[in-house]
């Protein structure tokens, strides 16, 4: 039986949820505040502070909403993240981020004749995979690199790349990119210095909660923010052929 956390109980529990709920109260700030400085929905704010996973999205998202909210207040988002990864798993973890964890091994027998026959099969799918792909033509929309990092984690070589487009958050700030086909490729909270990189030819959109926390460069030309801060932009084109040649870098507008 899954076991959650009441709201209550989570009051009381000594966990990094709790001691975010209170850092929040001693700044005075609301769960409404949260949300309009860093777009972080209440509802994710609430189950972060009482620890209620089945409220919460994937564990991926949950672990970047949860550093930019440690952050915001203040407090150490790496250690608000390592702490939120054990003491979210179950209700006995409170307290025993300290000691020493493992996780005992299980053995799993398999009936006698189980591997050959996997085998068998896996055989036949891989041949039925190489022999589609030789003789059928299917139309879909082309799949292109497109990666997100923090800040210095790009070489130089790939930053440079005439034909790549990069947007970075210099502010936590949303931000959704959908191919040209619609389909969303990201669509989340970025911290501070994250990075998303993507071929300027791709047809990509982009839509932020502030054009002034994002900042956009195209082969390691910096154009700076997508617009004025506080600003929100949606569905803009992620490149435009004009853009290089009607606005001026950084370096240009300071001389």
């Amino acid at each position: 039986m899954t076991q959650q956390f009441s709201t209550d109980s989570a009051q009381d529990a000594s966990h990094i949820g709790a001691e975010l709920r209170a850092r929040r109260r001693a700044l005075d700030l609301s769960v409404d505040d949260i949300f309009e400085a860093i777009h972080l929905q209440p509802a994710f704010i609430r189950a972060i502070e009482t620890l209620d996973v089945e409220k919460l999205p994937s564990i991926g998202y949950v672990l970047g909403y949860v550093r930019t909210y440690a952050n915001f207040l203040g407090l150490n988002g790496a250690d608000a993240v390592a702490r939120y990864k054990i003491e979210s798993a179950l209700p006995q973890n409170l307290g025993m981020r300290d000691r020493p964890h493992f996780v005992p091994k299980k053995r799993i027998r398999l009936p006698r004749g189980v591997i050959p026959a996997l085998g068998v099969i896996g055989f036949a799918v891989m041949l039925g995979v190489w022999y589609g792909g030789n003789n059928e033509t299917v139309a879909s929309e082309p799949t292109v690199p497109t990666v997100s990092t923090l800040s210095g984690q790009v070489s130089e070589t790939e930053s440079a790349n005439p034909n790549l487009i990069t947007l970075t958050a210099t502010a936590p700030s949303w931000i959704e990119v959908k191919s040209a086909s619609g389909r969303t490729l990201v669509s989340r909270i970025f911290v501070t210095g994250e990075r998303y990189t993507a071929p300027k030819s791709a047809g990509y959109t982009v839509s932020v909660r502030d054009s002034g926390a994002v900042s956009l460069s195209v082969g390691g030309r910096e154009y700076g923010p997508l617009g004025e801060a506080g600003e929100p932009l949606r569905d803009a084109p992620l490149y435009s052929p004009s853009l290089a040649g009607t606005r001026p870098t950084k370096a240009e507008l300071t001389q």
